[in-house]
């Protein structure tokens, strides 16, 4: 029998990018099947269009995507959102947050999320292992794609980080073997990554913008950290 994982969207590519890219939850299938192939059976909630699952028991595991939006917004649909996540880590459901999933977890269950005064994190900038996990070993870089202003500031209680960088220090972090949360993107790909850093020029600039995908095709970590990801949705813990 099929696993049953719940993809919960929090937005939606342009509408031009999904003529060429697909919508987002493929995102997430394609990486999952990438890894466990014929495994999974798939269930999608538009989160952010207010549409949500009845129950914690309708899948085995769950994703959290990534967003435009922030964690401290005020949404109906944000604060459903929030409501639901605390039931998830309520019942040790295998729960795993990208990017906006990872800051709301953390908003949800008593950590902080903010704008980084640092500005935006864009690229595939390298964070390190400060321990084992899953096929990374302590002390190493890992490089995932990443776009973001927010950042999580201060961990939920009972969270652990294990991985950092002075850029963006809460960036890879767990609670126990339920939860796992990321604050890069190991479902983009390049075409789309260019497609949005493009979208983002009139508002994070030149520079930033031409320095991120002048390293778009460089070898990075977005095949390892999926594969992280989809055996601890898996039930394998980071083993």
């Amino acid at each position: 029998m099929n696993k049953r994982l719940g993809i919960l969207l929090c937005d939606e590519h342009h509408p031009d990018a999904i003529k060429r890219f697909g919508t987002y939850d493929n995102d997430y299938k394609m990486m999952v099947d990438h890894v466990m192939p014929g495994q999974w059976q798939y269930t999608v909630w538009r989160c952010h269009e207010g549409h949500f699952p009845s129950s914690v028991d309708q899948c085995d595991a769950w994703i959290i995507s990534g967003s435009k939006s922030s964690a401290y917004d005020s949404e109906p649909w944000i604060l459903k959102l929030k409501l639901l996540i605390v039931d998830l880590a309520s019942s040790d459901a295998l729960l795993v947050g990208i990017c906006f999933g990872h800051q709301i977890i953390h908003q949800s269950l008593g950590g902080k999320v903010q704008k980084f005064p640092g500005g935006w994190g864009l690229g595939a900038y390298p964070v390190k292992a400060l321990c084992d996990f899953g096929s990374f070993k302590s002390g190493d870089l890992i490089r995932v794609l990443a776009v973001h202003q927010d950042q999580v500031d201060q961990l939920a209680p009972g969270f652990s980080l294990l991985a950092t960088s002075d850029f963006c220090k809460n960036a890879i972090t767990q609670r126990g073997t339920s939860i796992l949360t990321w604050q890069a993107h190991p479902e983009f790909v390049d075409g789309f990554f260019t497609d949005v850093c493009e979208r983002l020029r009139p508002m994070v600039g030149n520079r930033l913008i031409d320095q991120a995908l002048g390293k778009v095709g460089l070898p990075d970590d977005r095949s390892r950290a999926g594969k992280t990801i989809v055996h601890f949705l898996a039930g394998n813990g980071l083993d």
